[in-house]
């Protein structure tokens, strides 16, 4: 493993850890609000490490190739993320004490990432000139149908209570954490154990947990309760762009040394 790759699992583990003790220290009080501008701060810094280091990656390989597009799409995405993160984060500053509206223009970042990250894998795997297996096909097409219905039955309840723009908003979310679902078992049938896709690998992991963030906090701010899901929920997305991260520097690792 390379020195950017220990330097990111370390950094990512440091902030982690002041997460949790952050957390600890001030659930329940009326000093959790250094806790939630060291969250949103967490959470801004790590989507925009990972971005830079995506972008980080496309720059050791050539103008053209299909495997520099895929970072590169995935930079831009997180890009996005990055920008509903700063906006979420600015609004819990100027307003100490509320929550962040739903929906609210940090929405619109949030959810630009996901198509992104699906261009990412398409490209990705028309770069490899592998198609994907009929078993890969068939599962990710039941986990879409799978994902969508138990995500629609949860929030379902709700949807009286919401507003139109809120419903349009949570079915947008439903839609696309659905899609991200199937395409992270679509590609995953089409790695094999090579170094190539080691990365890849990792990157999946990452955009799975991302997934599990999402449509868990998706739920518990629909039943007007978004901190239920504590400090674990909280650390779903900074864990994910860890490994999304860490993905980026093992690629970048590979391809210098190719």
């Amino acid at each position: 493993m390379s020195k950017d790759s220990r330097l990111v699992i370390a950094s990512w583990i440091i902030l982690c850890v002041i997460a949790v003790i952050l957390w600890v220290l001030t659930v329940n009080s009326q000093q959790d609000v250094f806790y939630t501008y060291y969250f949103s701060v967490f959470q801004l810094l790590t989507s925009v490490g990972a971005a830079v280091l995506c972008y980080r990656t496309t720059l050791v390989l050539e103008a053209g190739d299909k495997t520099r597009t895929a970072w590169g799409f995935l930079s831009m995405g997180l890009w996005f993320w990055s920008v509903g993160a700063l906006l979420e984060g600015l609004y819990t500053i100027l307003h100490p004490g509320m929550d962040v509206p739903f929906p609210w223009y940090a929405d619109i970042g949030f959810l630009l990432l996901i198509p992104f990250v699906v261009l990412a894998l398409l490209t990705f795997k028309k770069g490899q000139n592998v198609g994907i297996p009929r078993w890969g096909l068939v599962t990710a097409t039941v986990m879409f149908l799978c994902a969508f219905s138990l995500a629609l039955q949860l929030n379902f309840e709700v949807f009286e209570d919401l507003s139109s723009i809120a419903i349009i908003i949570t079915v947008a979310y439903i839609i696309l954490d659905s899609i991200l679902l199937a395409m992270i078992v679509a590609v995953a049938s089409t790695l094999a154990g090579g170094l190539i896709s080691r990365p890849w690998q990792v990157a999946l992991v990452g955009w799975f947990i991302f997934y599990l963030g999402d449509v868990s906090y998706t739920f518990f701010r629909n039943i007007d309760r978004p901190d239920a899901g504590g400090i674990l929920l909280d650390l779903t997305w900074p864990i994910a762009f860890g490994l999304i991260a860490l993905a980026a520097t093992l690629a970048r690792g590979i391809y210098k040394s190719a």
